[in-house]
C-alpha cells in the first residue's frame, strides 16, 4: 500500500499545482481580452456554455485505487476431496490505465489492476473500453474490459506447487468529473467474472488437482486521470 500512498500523494500535489496555474492563466486571459481580474471580458463569459467542462485529450494516463470483494468459486469450485470452497474476501485494489478516447466519448486503452486479499493477490490486465455520455459538467461512464487474470503469492485453496491463469470480463458504470483543462476525477462500480484454471497439489494428501474455478469480483474504484495532447480549451 505504500506505493499507492506515494502515487496518490504525488498526483494530488501535481493537481494542486496545476489548479493554481490554471487560476493564474484565467486571470491573465481575462486581462488580455480587455477585462480585469474581477470583471472578466465579455467574450470569455460567452464561451461558458452548458458543455463548458469536457474531458478531452488524445492521451490519458490514469491512476486507480479502490476496494473490492472476491468470491473465487461463486459459479464453480474445485471438485477435489477434502478441499472446501474458497472464502469470499475483501481487500484494497490499485492499478493504472493508459489509452486514448479518440477525441470523443469512446475510450480504448490498456489497464493493470492488482488486489490484495491477505491470503493471496489477484491481478488483472488487458483491454479497457469506456463510453461516455457527456451531460453538463459530468460524464456518465459505461465501461467494459477483457483480459488475463491470475492469483499469486498464494491461492484461494492453499494448494502447493500451484500454477493458475485465466480470463476476466468486466462491466461497470460510474461518473467522470472534469476538474481543470487536463485533469478529471472518476468513480466507477464494477462487476467482474473471473475464470481460472487452477493446477496444484492437495496439501492434505498430495494428490494432483486440476480444474477450472469460476468466480466474481465486485469493486468500487476512484481514478485521477491526466489528459494530454489536445486538451479542452476553456
Amino acid at each position: 500500500m505504500k506505493y499507492v500512498v506515494v502515487l496518490v500523494s504525488a498526483l494530488l500535489l501535481h493537481a494542486s499545482t496545476a489548479l493554481a496555474q490554471e487560476e493564474t492563466d484565467t486571470v491573465a486571459e481575462a486581462t488580455t481580452e480587455g477585462g480585469s481580474a474581477t470583471e472578466p471580458a465579455e467574450p470569455a463569459t460567452k464561451k461558458r456554455s452548458v458543455y463548458y467542462r469536457k474531458a478531452r485529450g488524445w492521451l490519458w494516463i490514469e491512476g486507480l485505487i479502490g476496494v473490492s470483494a472476491y468470491d473465487p468459486d461463486q459459479f464453480g469450485s474445485l471438485s477435489a476431496a477434502a478441499i472446501e470452497n474458497a472464502p469470499r474476501l475483501k481487500g484494497p485494489e490499485y492499478g493504472f490505465a493508459v489509452g486514448t478516447p479518440f477525441g470523443g466519448p469512446f475510450f480504448l486503452g490498456f489497464f493493470y489492476r492488482q488486489a490484495n486479499y491477505g491470503q493471496y493477490k489477484l491481478l488483472k490486465t488487458g483491454l479497457d473500453m469506456q463510453g461516455s455520455i457527456m451531460i453538463p459538467y459530468v460524464h456518465i461512464i459505461l465501461r467494459g474490459s477483457i483480459g488475463f487474470a491470475k492469483t499469486f503469492k498464494g491461492n484461494p485453496y492453499g494448494l502447493q506447487n500451484v500454477d493458475n491463469g485465466g480470463v476476466a470480463f468486466t462491466g461497470g458504470f460510474g461518473l467522470r468529473i472534469p476538474i481543470i483543462r487536463w485533469i478529471s476525477f472518476a468513480s466507477t462500480f464494477d462487476w467482474t467474472y473471473i475464470a481460472l484454471a487452477m493446477r496444484g497439489e492437495n496439501p492434505i494428501d498430495g494428490s494432483s488437482v486440476r480444474n477450472w474455478i469460476n468466480g466474481q469480483q465486485f469493486g468500487l474504484t476512484l481514478a485521477l486521470t491526466f489528459q494530454f495532447i489536445g486538451v479542452r480549451k476553456d
